[in-house]
């Protein structure tokens, strides 16, 4: 199978949707496929196998992210030259409409996963002053309803894509990640002494995005509650972003410096070596769509207090891997009752770790990418509009063989060792 991906984000740009698309990129390859990534440039990127560069300029109100220029020619002679069999949209703008396109003259099936919540980060564009909600509903819909089939890495992200009125089947579709391997004892406690972390400090962990939507402040303004609790606590904040200079101000201003560590960009091959040397991991943001910092954190073995979402919840009713809230406030007695049955919770994730692992996720895409590209092949031709034939008779989506035979009794999607 020859698969496009197109995204406006990937590495070095540090992202959830990066992590996401690699993991894609590496599983997919791992079996056998060929991935191919059309991607912006990026002034610190460097050449890579079957990653496609093309000029951008910084988004003018993110300027972390980039915005492509492409030429639509180009990038559609190198489509027909690999032979493409299905393209997976990542992004509603530059490179996603050219992924659009691409599907849309190639005659091939148009995957799309919407990643981001973006009436979470209205404030980044002139304060929430120039895009409204209205604006975000009317561009999801025009984008999503091109596809012929939208993935959502969560029930709850579905739940507001139907809201949207998007017409087009929605997939609830979580990303995986690769299982790490146990990192040696010695190169964790050099990790925790190179950031004055004593070995009988309890360290809490957050790696994000340093940025508004995160709620890190709530996490820094209840810590003095935490540590009258637990005095050998420590918080360690992994990341950057625009709001780290305001949170470190906070730290000084509650005489946290010593209590509080700062570790500014970690590369993704390290965060392992993180999520291993500590005791609990935090996040207190109420934006994920799925938050694969939580998985991540799960497949090594560190229990989670979270805020409480519908995909945390469903994997919480597979096993108990902490502490889901329903308030912010309730944030310092969870990190007491996980200190507290700390061995509990991290015998009891054995469950969970296949379900949230990147093999489960390539079984269910694969399937997913099969079945659309042998729909496509049986449908007839349509030189007006693509997706004619997959239409909002879809009520709802379940899981792959088993919404084909729901909706499509006839449709019999064979497995790859078949």
């Amino acid at each position: 199978m020859n698969i496009a991906i197109f995204t406006d984000t990937y590495f070095p740009q540090v992202s959830g949707v990066a992590t996401s698309i690699q993991t894609l990129k590496e599983t997919f390859e791992d079996n056998g496929h060929q991935v191919y990534i059309f991607t912006t440039s990026d002034p610190k990127a460097e050449i890579e196998d079957h990653v496609f560069r093309y000029e951008s300029v910084p988004f003018l109100f993110f300027k972390d992210r980039r915005v492509a220029i492409p030429s639509f020619a180009s990038i559609y002679r190198k489509c027909k030259e690999l032979e493409i069999d299905i393209v997976h949209s990542q992004t509603e703008f530059s490179m996603g409409l050219m992924g659009v396109s691409v599907a849309r003259y190639m005659r091939i099936p148009l995957v799309h996963t919407y990643h981001t919540w973006y009436e979470k980060y209205l404030h980044y564009i002139l304060n929430g002053k120039l895009i409204s909600r209205k604006t975000v509903v009317h561009l999801s819909k025009l984008f999503c309803d091109q596809a012929d089939l939208v993935i959502s890495p969560s029930g709850q992200m579905k739940d507001v894509l139907r809201d949207y009125q998007i017409q087009k089947p929605i997939h609830v579709l979580a990303t995986g990640v690769k299982l790490p391997k146990k990192i040696d004892q010695d190169v964790l406690n050099k990790f925790r002494q190179s950031w004055g972390i004593a070995q009988d400090e309890y360290l809490l962990l957050s790696i994000n995005r340093i940025a508004e939507e995160k709620n890190l402040i709530a996490i820094i303004e209840q810590f003095p509650q935490v540590l009258a609790d637990i005095p050998n606590a420590k918080l360690l904040l992994a990341g950057d972003g625009p709001q780290l200079k305001e949170l470190k101000a906070l730290t000084a201003e509650l005489n946290l410096t010593d209590k509080v560590v700062f570790t500014g960009f970690v590369a993704h091959d390290q965060v392992n070596v993180l999520y291993q040397a500590a005791d609990v991991y935090v996040n207190l943001s109420t934006s994920e769509t799925q938050g694969l910092t939580f998985i991540e954190a799960i497949t090594n073995h560190l229990p989670v207090i979270a805020m409480k979402t519908p995909y945390l919840a469903a994997l919480e009713d597979i096993a108990t891997f902490g502490h889901l809230l329903t308030e912010v406030t309730d944030f310092p007695q969870s990190v007491k009752a996980i200190a507290a049955t700390q061995s509990t919770l991290i015998e009891g994730l054995a469950p969970l770790i296949y379900h949230v692992s990147a093999d489960a996720f390539y079984e269910d895409l694969y399937h997913i990418y099969q079945y659309m590209i042998e729909l496509q092949s049986e449908k007839p031709r349509n030189l007006i509009g693509r997706s004619v034939y997959l239409s909002s008779s879809f009520a709802e989506l379940h899981k792959p063989l088993k919404w084909t035979s729901k909706y499509f009794p006839s449709f019999y999607i064979r497995r790859k060792d078949e």
